[in-house]
């Protein structure tokens, strides 16, 4: 897997250096430039920069004030140049700095000015790309990283289309790639790394290494206690969300020291056997990540037909993204310090709608 196969190429016209760049790579590539849409972009960073103009004001200067930002670089140009190898496709896109703004011009002030910057230093790992790419996606959309690392060895199947917002087109696509892909395709200056191989003792120092936060997405009991582990050494938040009952794990292992793991559901040496791949699947285990008894009652009546009548456990696309929205807000403000303790909650929305909420 190649860096091209899910990253987009940069050039800012505003940079000699970069903007000799373009004009190589696109001589050599024949790569085609759609422009068209960058004024509406400048126009729409000039409004949020001066939200207290008239939209008839706003359009007498706009041609002006571009005009000028261009003569203030040191090329005469300006704008970014983001090629998208997979679509054979260049557009031209705000420089970095005024993208960013326009980005996230609708967060404010839900996300205050001063937090965003601070999110734009967060790293956040998630392992696992079925449920695990909603989150990511989330992550991406209201820019609460700047950097994110995405490990997952599988590759998209139609089973997964129930919950996975993907195409036809990109079955049998790695699934990362695609969430990548996805995510260039809304902001390419936010940076994505990707382990193909998936998590593993082999890579765990360089996918956790430098982490804020760690989330847990993924299917593999080895895995599961390797990251848990990984958190602790590291002294970084975990997060878990399975979308039954909207249930989102919160393990603060960067408060103390962790005697024990799970909110004391399992202990240091059973973590520690189940890392080195001395486990499976068993109904304790089950129990330890995610409390049958608290499982939906449809959650356990399809459990106890996995390798019957069913092929795996169903998960609904509409809990999935529900569970992602959850699980971002609670990353944000895990990440901006806020006194949120090591617990487990449920968000159950069928609980909330069989109770009459008078309006």
């Amino acid at each position: 897997m190649t860096v091209a196969s899910y990253r987009p190429k940069l050039f800012a016209l505003s940079n000699p250096k970069e903007r000799e760049a373009w004009r190589a790579f696109s001589r050599e590539q024949d790569a085609p430039l759609d422009a068209s849409r960058l004024a509406g972009q400048w126009g729409e960073w000039w409004r949020c920069a001066h939200p207290e103009l008239r939209q008839a004001e706003t359009d007498d200067i706009l041609d002006a004030a571009f005009e000028a930002r261009q003569r203030a670089t040191e090329t005469g140009r300006y704008g970014t140049v983001a090629w998208y190898p997979w679509r054979n496709e260049a557009l031209l896109l705000l420089e970095e700095k005024e993208f960013i703004q326009v980005r996230t011009n609708r967060n404010q002030l839900k996300i205050r000015p001063e937090e965003q910057q601070e999110l734009a230093g967060k790293s956040v790992g998630i392992v696992g790309l079925s449920v695990g790419r909603s989150m990511a996606i989330a992550l991406a959309m209201e820019r609460i990283v700047g950097r994110l690392h995405l490990a997952d060895s599988d590759t998209i199947e139609l089973s997964n289309l129930n919950r996975m917002p993907c195409s036809l087109f990109e079955l049998g696509t790695a699934k990362l790639v695609s969430a990548a892909r996805a995510i260039a395709e809304v902001d390419p200056f936010l940076k994505v790394h990707v382990w193909p191989e998936g998590f593993q003792a082999e890579n765990m120092g360089g996918f956790m290494d430098d982490l804020d936060l760690v989330v847990d997405a993924c299917d593999g009991l080895q895995a599961k206690a390797l990251l848990r582990l990984g958190a602790r050494d590291r002294r970084i938040p975990l997060i878990m969300e399975t979308n039954d009952r909207g249930l989102i794990d919160i393990e603060r292992y960067d408060l103390e020291e962790t005697e024990d793991f799970l909110h004391g559901r399992v202990t240091a040496e059973q973590l520690s056997e189940l890392a080195g791949g001395g486990g499976n699947w068993t109904p304790d285990w089950l129990d330890a990540f995610v409390d049958i008894e608290q499982v939906s009652f449809r959650g356990r009546e399809s459990l106890s037909e996995v390798g019957k009548s069913l092929a795996g456990w169903p998960q609904l696309h509409s809990e999935v993204a529900l569970g992602a929205g959850a699980a971002a807000a609670t990353i944000r403000r895990l990440l901006l310090g806020e006194p949120i303790e090591d617990q487990r909650i449920r968000f159950d929305l069928n609980e909330q709608l069989s109770v009459a909420n008078t309006a």
